[in-house]
């Protein structure tokens, strides 16, 4: 039980600083801008102090974010339900399902307000207000940056020590560090490619343009360096948790748990300071964004970017921060393809993890090999390979997980038992029983269905 409120609190955390971000960022703050309101584009003419366009447009803002807070109390129940949930593989598939409900209502949201705002915006539209040829001068824009590479670095350079001397201390945790040091460098990578996108022509003043979008890329690099600095404080924290989990499970599991959220949290904290930021440099600049298209109709909800005439793949989105795909290019019609495909596996995963986790636990003897199953075999030993046969009451301390699945209800995967290394684990944490067999290349942790039939396999191994 004690898990299970950690687990839940692993996803509370989280979920109500993204809920509270994307919708603050997508419908209060998409609302107060001049020039883009949901998404829409909104011509100079309209803007304030066009008095009878904003009176149109006031009750459908006032709509949109009563139905915000609606959907969000809503939620909130669903939260506490959730809570009250008794098994761990259920609040893991609730979980999952409330945060794309979540994503789809704040988009369902914005999407309306795109819709509505662009049917309005089309009512004042006149024939004679043909597109104006204006000449703006690009001297400066094109050789805007704000990233300075020396910083980013340092930081890498400190992370690779940090990897090399962990790794070499805890071999264990090896792959894992090795992971953040990928992951670091995919920063540094995508903090580059955003500072070398296409800048963003707002005006017809070269000096305004380069001013703002150094501002935005200043800003952009800026928390990039600081989800850096974060991510190689991630290392040191795991292997503090790993020491403590070398001498108790549960401490070590409540270590992680706690380092995971407050993590998490400060990355949420770091992007919403950067969106912050870039919503202080767009209403800094909004009296002066007075070029651009009107091309509406390229934004489907105001979200998707789709022009074929564009030979863009990626384009600054309208919500939001950072750059989106051009879906009618072949690279966004791949990047979403396989955005479909993650998010089929994600529910297909949740289908078997829910079956998985509703059927027992059976080890029994199939003619030559013990067979050891939960919906699919996960492990097969040879009764040839068997070396020792051992009926223990309880399991050796201290117990780390390397690979593998620990919740209220099993053990299940590759662990590190006392001193050893690599044990093979597919116990029942009720259990009073389990059966310990040293095999040539490994060990083995094995519980049946209950009590009596772990026994019944022992007594069939000797």
């Amino acid at each position: 039980m004690k898990l299970l409120c950690l687990w839940n609190l692993i996803f509370l955390l989280p979920f109500i600083s993204v809920s509270l971000l994307t919708r603050w960022f997508m419908i209060w703050a998409e609302a107060g801008r001049e020039n883009v309101i949901f998404g829409a584009s909104i011509p100079v003419e309209l803007r304030w102090p066009n008095q009878e366009f904003h009176r149109q447009i006031e009750p459908i803002i006032r709509r949109i974010r009563r139905r915000c807070w609606q959907t969000l109390a809503a939620e909130a129940v669903l939260v506490l339900l959730i809570c009250l949930l008794p098994r761990m593989f259920l609040a893991e598939i609730f979980w999952m399902l409330l945060i794309f409900l979540d994503m789809f209502l704040t988009f369902f949201l914005y999407g309306c307000g795109n819709r509505t705002i662009r049917r309005i915006k089309a009512l004042y539209k006149k024939e004679e207000n043909r597109p104006q040829i204006v000449y703006a001068d690009l001297t400066n824009s094109g050789r805007v940056h704000g990233l300075h590479p020396l910083p980013f670095a340092g930081v890498l350079l400190v992370n690779l020590v940090l990897t090399v001397c962990l790794g070499k201390s805890q071999p264990d945790l090896k792959p894992a560090f090795w992971a953040l040091m990928g992951c670091q460098c995919l920063i540094a990578l995508f903090s580059f490619f955003m500072d070398r996108l296409r800048n963003r022509v707002i005006s017809a003043d070269s000096a305004v343009n380069a001013n703002y979008n150094r501002a935005r890329k200043k800003v952009m690099a800026k928390a990039m360096l600081e989800l850096m600095i974060l991510s190689t404080c991630l290392p040191l924290a795991i292997g503090a948790a790993y020491t403590v989990n070398q001498g108790n499970l549960r401490l070590g599991e409540f270590a992680s748990i706690a380092g995971f959220i407050a993590y998490f949290l400060l990355v949420i904290l770091v992007i919403a300071l950067l969106a912050y930021r870039m919503y202080q440099i767009d209403r800094k600049y909004q009296g002066q964004m007075f070029l651009g298209d009107d091309d509406d109709a390229h934004w489907i909800w105001g979200m998707f970017y789709y022009n074929p005439k564009d030979s863009r793949n990626m384009v600054e989105k309208r919500v939001g921060i950072g750059s989106t795909m051009n879906l009618a290019r072949p690279a966004g019609k791949w990047a979403m393809a396989f955005l479909g495909l993650v998010i089929v596996a994600v529910f297909v995963f949740l289908g078997f993890f829910a079956v998985e986790e509703t059927l027992p636990m059976r080890a029994q003897v199939q003619e030559d090999e013990v067979v050891c199953r939960q919906l699919i075999v996960n492990e097969r030993i040879r009764k040839t390979d068997v070396r020792d046969t051992e009926l223990l009451e309880q399991m050796p301390e201290p117990i780390v997980r390397t690979n593998g699945s620990a919740t209220d209800e099993y053990l299940k995967g590759t662990f590190r038992v006392g001193q050893e290394k690599g044990c093979q684990l597919f116990v029942r944490r009720d259990a009073r029983v389990i059966l310990r067999i040293r095999a040539d290349q490994k060990t083995y942790y094995i519980t049946g269905e209950n009590d009596r039939l772990t026994e019944e396999l022992y007594r069939q191994l000797q």
